[in-house]
């Protein structure tokens, strides 16, 4: 239906890129309760690069991994455990 027929455009949350490791690789993450935000640095190697009119993306192998838990209502960096 045309916006001029009374619709109001909803305003769309950012959609942000996901990725998953596993907890051999991030034992930490056991400790953390949804929400919480780190700063994770990883060393990475680029293994796939596709630039097309139907995919723009990359894939990576993970090599290394380091974190700081922040704290989520000041974004304070937690000492580590």
């Amino acid at each position: 239906m045309p916006m001029s027929m009374g619709m109001k455009k909803e305003k769309s949350n950012p959609i942000y890129p996901t990725f998953r490791i596993d907890l051999v690789h991030l034992p930490e993450a056991k400790d953390w309760k949804l929400g919480d935000e780190a700063m994770i640095e990883m060393k990475v190697k680029l293994t796939s690069l596709s630039q097309s009119r139907f995919d723009n993306s990359s894939e990576f192998e993970i090599h290394e991994i380091d974190h700081e838990t922040l704290k989520a209502e000041s974004k304070e960096v937690k000492e580590p455990k």
